[in-house]
């Protein structure tokens, strides 16, 4: 295959990674099956130190329940999604349609969290994401764990 053809398929394939994602994070299709797994990459263990904008309502909740363990699974290669264990409050301003690796967010219609690690260039369509902090430390251990994972967010 030639590095042209190759560039194509890979750009084909991040494109149609980040509509699933959207449409997961919005609530609109089941969560992907379940991948083959590297040997020890199932139900590993990361700290996440979480830190960043706390002067905003949902970014206060969000810090209140740290330190916090979550099992998180890949969203097509760009950020690694999950379950709040309790709703936060999602009134805080500008929603975030282009997500930055490094941020946490949350989709607030379904209280799933979000750690982007990637960029694959696409917007997330309403009603957006809220931004809950920046990671501090882990994120390249996060980028680089297949399958599920298990993450411990922390303050930094």
């Amino acid at each position: 295959m030639t590095d042209a053809m190759t560039d194509a398929v890979t750009g084909r394939l991040r494109r149609l990674a980040c509509a699933l994602l959207t449409a997961v994070l919005a609530g609109c299709a089941p969560a992907p099956a379940a991948r083959p797994q590297a040997a020890g990459t199932v139900g590993t263990a990361l700290v996440l130190r979480v830190g960043g904008d706390t002067g905003t309502p949902s970014s206060r909740q969000f810090a209140a329940m740290l330190p916090l363990t979550l099992r998180l699974t890949d969203a097509w290669g760009q950020a690694k999604v999950g379950r709040l264990p309790h709703a936060i409050t999602a009134r805080d301003g500008a929603p975030v349609h282009d997500p930055a690796p490094g941020e946490v967010y949350l989709w607030p219609s379904n209280g799933t969290i979000a750690v982007y690690y990637d960029d694959l260039g696409q917007t997330v369509p309403g009603p957006g994401l809220v931004r809950l902090g920046v990671v501090d430390a882990g994120l390249d251990r996060l980028a680089s764990a297949r399958g599920q994972v298990t993450v411990r967010f922390e303050r930094r």
